[in-house]
């Protein structure tokens, strides 16, 4: 998984929670097929959150902890993460920002098991 994907996965774990409140009484099984899908979907979330938590907390520089905590944990646009920021930012720059450390620290992701770096 790599770590634009922790977004995407908390965003589809939200769907399957509205979805499975919407659900209409009396179709047991499909209420049953959906939990199954949630509680997995949740242990993937849960595991890849941790992964990113350990990284993130690796980052030696604590304006770009703060980049990575608020693009990863609140799931911010670049536009928010640049206005959230203590320091001028622009949305370009906090990406840049972003994407150059992870470059320089490939290998150190790499180990974690994250797949591919890139910056939705």
């Amino acid at each position: 998984m790599n770590l634009p994907d922790v977004r995407f996965v908390r965003r589809e774990l939200e769907e399957y929670q509205r979805l499975l409140s919407m659900m209409p009484q009396g179709g047991e099984w499909k209420v049953a097929a959906w939990e199954k899908k949630l509680r997995r979907h949740a242990a993937i979330l849960a595991d890849a959150l941790w992964e990113v938590t350990k990284f993130i907390a690796t980052i030696p520089d604590s304006e770009l902890r703060l980049i990575f905590e608020l693009r990863y944990f609140r799931g911010f646009t670049w536009q928010q993460v640049a206005a959230e920021m203590p320091t001028r930012l622009t949305p370009n720059a906090a990406r840049m920002k972003h994407d150059r450390y992870l470059a320089l620290s490939n290998k150190k992701v790499g180990s974690l098991g994250f797949s591919s770096l890139q910056s939705s």
